[in-house]
Order: C-alpha cells, then structure tokens, then sequence
C-alpha cells in the first residue's frame, strides 16, 4: 500500500511539472510585453524564483529574467564573438593573459540598478578547463572563474 502512494504522488508531482513548465504568471507575460511589444515567439522557463524568457531580439538570442511581481531582474544578450564588444574590452582581452584561449561564446548582462557586465567564455587550449571572464564596459576585468565542472553558469546563481 505504502508503495502505491509512492508511485501515485510521485506521477502527480510529475504530471504537475510538466504541465507548468514552459508558464509564466499573467502579470510576469503582461510585464514582458510592455518591455519588448514585438517579442513574438518566446520559451518560458524558470530559474530559482525568477521567471526566463527566451527570445531572438535584434537578430541575437535573449534571455529576461523577471521576479513574480514580473519587475526586470536581468538580461542577457548573446552576442556569441567578439564583434560588438566595446574597443575597450576588446583591447583588454586581446592584450591580456588570455589572448591565446579559444572564445567559446561572449554575452552582454544587463541589470536595472547595476553596470553591464561583458561575459567571455573561454577554452585552454590543449585542455577541457573553461573559464569565465568578467569585464565593465570600460574593460575592466572584474572576474575569471573556473568553470569547467559547473552547472547554470549564465543562471540567476551567478549573477543574482
């Protein structure tokens, strides 16, 4: 008996995720409207207490963050190379003692009350080691982080 109950809470906790996977409250829906009105296709997912949406915005892949009362958190461009980062990033990075590391990708983070930060993921040549690296829009490095066993780099975890 004690092992049907199992199984059955166990089904509806599943039923349950995946029905409200992919959803957002209406006021989190209506908040992403206002901010970006011609945002057509997009994916819902959620990251720690924060609703993401994923969309393309300007030709580049996007992700918001918004809190439940649907009030912007975070957002996340994936500018993927190095072609629109600032020349002052660009010239930290290229002059600096990760020049010789694969880019992985390169993401633009943005915050309502803090400065953009300039994301670059790198390989180590010759090695499976990743790092990110952390940079002001004036090309600041702020951070380089070990992250070749981690989950979630781009998550809330990280810049929350």
């Amino acid at each position: 008996m004690a092992k049907f109950r199992f199984i059955l809470i166990g089904s509806m906790l599943i039923v349950y995720t995946s029905a409200s996977a992919g959803w957002a409250p209406q006021v989190v829906q209506d908040s992403l409207k206002h901010l970006y009105p011609n945002v057509g296709t997009l994916a819902w997912d959620t990251d720690q207490s924060y609703y993401v949406a994923a969309f393309t915005y300007n030709g580049f892949n996007t992700k918001v963050w918004l809190d439940a009362k649907g009030r912007w958190v975070m957002k996340q461009t994936d500018w993927q190379t190095m072609d629109q980062v600032p020349m002052s990033v660009y010239h930290t990075f290229t002059f600096g003692p990760y020049a010789s590391d694969q880019i992985d990708d390169v993401t633009y983070v943005e915050f309502p009350y803090s400065p953009p930060q300039i994301v670059i993921l790198i390989s180590l040549p010759n090695a499976l080691t990743q790092y990110q690296l952390f940079y002001h829009t004036d090309g600041t490095l702020v951070n380089a982080r070990n992250v070749t066993n981690m989950y979630n780099i781009w998550g809330a975890s990280t810049f929350l």
